[in-house]
């Protein structure tokens, strides 16, 4: 797998460096974090048991890791009209805990247009908050067609 900058004859199309990806806001509720956990099978009390977790690391509970990640999938997908979980990538790391109560806020901004398996693609920044906190953070590349995004 190569990636490489490609000519600048080949960076025209709708996406541009500098661009700026719509804002996904989502406030999470307890009740959010408790549907999540019925549909992950994930019920590690940190997220679904408040009196457990106010004895825990961040006091109270906190949103799965994979749930924000979805934020983050939802916003690219809607941005490329689906293609996003047709073959984009993602490299993320968790570096915030997401509170019942936060409302999370996705976006991107897009750094760099580069060539990889030779097709276009926009290196994309992601942008993942909860009030002045980040929570996320990492990169998304998604191919595009040299006449438009996607």
């Amino acid at each position: 797998m190569s990636i490489e900058r490609p000519p600048p004859s080949a960076l025209h199309g709708r996406i541009a460096v500098g661009e700026s990806l719509p804002v996904l806001r989502r406030q999470v509720l307890q009740s959010t974090i408790d549907n999540y956990a019925r549909a992950s099978g994930d019920f590690n009390p940190i997220h679904v048991d408040p009196e457990f977790a106010r004895n825990g690391p961040f006091g109270r509970t906190i949103a799965h890791g994979l749930m924000t990640l979805s934020f983050v999938a939802q916003m690219l997908n809607d941005w490329t009209d689906g293609a996003f979980d047709e073959c984009g990538e993602i490299d993320v790391a968790f570096i915030g805990p997401v509170f019942a109560g936060d409302t999370v806020e996705v976006s991107g901004l897009v750094e760099e247009i580069l060539v990889h398996d030779d097709r276009p693609v926009a290196r994309i920044k992601l942008i993942c908050r909860a009030g002045e906190r980040d929570i996320l953070a990492g990169s998304a590349l998604q191919p595009f067609e040299e006449t438009g995004k996607a």
